[in-house]
């Protein structure tokens, strides 16, 4: 089925247009996801989200919702699935969203589905600009996400999730141990 078929795309916020002061009191505060906060293993660096000030309220349509598949659209074209815990991040127009209105998809599914390296590929062959290649919506909204069971998908996702986990933890690990390795380094440097 066509995403565009299963869901509502639309590209995020034009920042310029709403972006305030800091310093303005009638600013509008809000957290907002970056490039930077798009692990290209397909999660979100909570460490990596920028603030932006608002003129006004933002409208929902630019705020993460739980269920959000979010799609950069630039290299390499990750897709994030927004859980409950990233709801009411600003979404700025470098990134589309996706918002399934099909009952029968799991966004986590989706999400996968457009990280898949043949989707990927896909989303380079097709994209504008030269220099930083760019996805079309129009392309995104065409792209076919395959028809599997439910159970299929949920299976698929909870494989992914375990997969997800590991990385995280071992990502930790590494830095954990690159930490103890400079200390180590740094305490016998020091002695004498």
């Amino acid at each position: 089925m066509k995403l565009i078929n299963m869901s509502k795309v639309q590209t995020g916020l034009v920042l310029v247009r709403k972006r305030a002061n800091a310093k303005d009191k009638d600013a509008h505060k809000y957290r907002m996801l970056t490039l930077k906060s798009f692990d290209p293993k397909g999660w979100l660096n909570d460490g990596e989200l920028d603030v932006f000030f608002s003129k006004d309220k933002l409208e929902n349509k630019y705020l993460t919702n739980k269920g959000d598949v979010i799609i950069r659209l630039t290299i390499p074209y990750t897709a994030i699935c927004i859980n409950e815990s990233q709801e009411g991040l600003v979404i700025p127009s470098n990134f589309a969203i996706t918002r399934l209105k099909e009952q029968n998809f799991i966004p986590e599914f989706v999400a996968l589905f457009l990280n898949s390296e043949i989707i990927k590929k896909n989303f380079f062959k097709s994209s504008i600009s030269a220099t930083i290649p760019l996805i079309k919506i129009t392309h995104l909204r065409d792209i076919d996400i395959p028809d599997k069971q439910f159970a299929v998908q949920k299976k698929i996702v909870e494989l992914n999730q375990l997969q997800v986990e590991e990385k995280m933890l071992l990502s930790r690990l590494m830095k954990e141990k690159e930490k103890l390795a400079k200390a180590s380094i740094n305490k016998i440097i020091m002695e004498n």
